[in-house]
């Protein structure tokens, strides 16, 4: 985002923010100069927590593959620290592109079409490969519940087709619930006063207060499909798998309990997952759904 003449410019924007009638009162000011105040951090927080993230799950992906460690549960965790890396690795040239270093770049420049190509185009990935990321932890919950159940060993060709099920409709349900969110937003052309030419990603329903079926009903699969329910799956699953546990606990002879000792390591870590992903998503998904 560049500030100028106390007027917004951001990539994502709507028609609106180009007027200098449009008057921000009350919460919308106080609002607007916290963004203003972030964005100048906002660009070298990001470059550190992606290269960060990128290298540590590139080391949680090699440690998952190690022979010994090789499991169902480990596939789906190395699939989720790749949709991560690549959401991470998206973005990481928007913000050497619209945060660091652009203070000399006049407004043609900071908001050419190249770049807004770019950064639309690099948003549908990174959408589609976060929500890959949530629906890959909600399989996750699924499949460790699953296990749980079984009072016998599972059979090493059904594991991988109960992997293999549960991991494809994660994929098609993030990469469809994504595809409306294509349609929403268009790239439009703007001429300033100063004869400066720039492109902003117009989405309808920010810019207006008009109904906008498509995005509306963008926004509220998103809120649904994207935060909600994953979220509410994944409380459901986590609650009846800590529960069939404890049930089997009761139960396990020494042999069992052996097993259950390295089962409960993955389940931890499942625990966390959980709790971090409730932790950023649902306060989103809340949000999406008031608005």
């Amino acid at each position: 985002m560049q500030v100028t003449d106390n007027i917004s410019y951001s990539v994502y924007s709507g028609l609106s923010d180009f007027e200098e009638e449009n008057v921000l009162v009350g919460e919308q000011t106080w609002l607007l100069s916290i963004a203003n105040g972030y964005t100048k951090f906002h660009g070298y927080i990001s470059l550190v927590i992606c290269v960060c993230g990128i290298l540590t799950n590139i080391v949680s992906i090699v440690v998952l593959n190690m022979k010994e460690l090789r499991s169902s549960s480990n596939f789906i965790l190395t699939l989720m620290a790749i949709c991560d890396n690549v959401t991470m690795a998206l973005y990481i040239p928007q913000v050497l592109l619209f945060y660091v270093n652009n203070g000399s770049d006049s407004l043609s420049q900071y908001l050419s079409y190249n770049k807004v190509i770019y950064s639309l185009v690099a948003s549908q990935l990174t959408l589609a490969s976060h929500n890959a990321s949530v629906w890959l932890g909600v399989s996750l919950t699924i499949f460790r519940f699953l296990q749980s159940r079984s009072r016998h060993h599972i059979p090493k060709r059904t594991k991988n087709l109960q992997t293999a099920a549960v991991v494809l409709t994660a994929l098609v349900i993030s990469v469809a619930s994504s595809v409306p969110n294509t349609f929403a937003n268009r790239i439009e052309k703007f001429t300033l006063p100063d004869n400066q030419t720039v492109y902003i990603v117009n989405v309808p329903a920010v810019a207006t207060n008009n109904a906008h079926t498509l995005v509306d009903t963008n926004v509220l699969l998103y809120a649904i499909v994207g935060k909600l329910l994953p979220c509410f799956l994944m409380i459901l699953f986590v609650g009846a798998l800590v529960h069939s546990l404890h049930k089997r606990s009761q139960r396990f002879s020494f042999t069992t309990r052996k097993r259950s000792v390295m089962m409960g390591r993955t389940n931890r870590l499942l625990y966390a997952i959980v709790i971090l992903f409730l932790i950023t998503e649902l306060p989103q998904g809340a949000l999406l759904w008031k608005n």
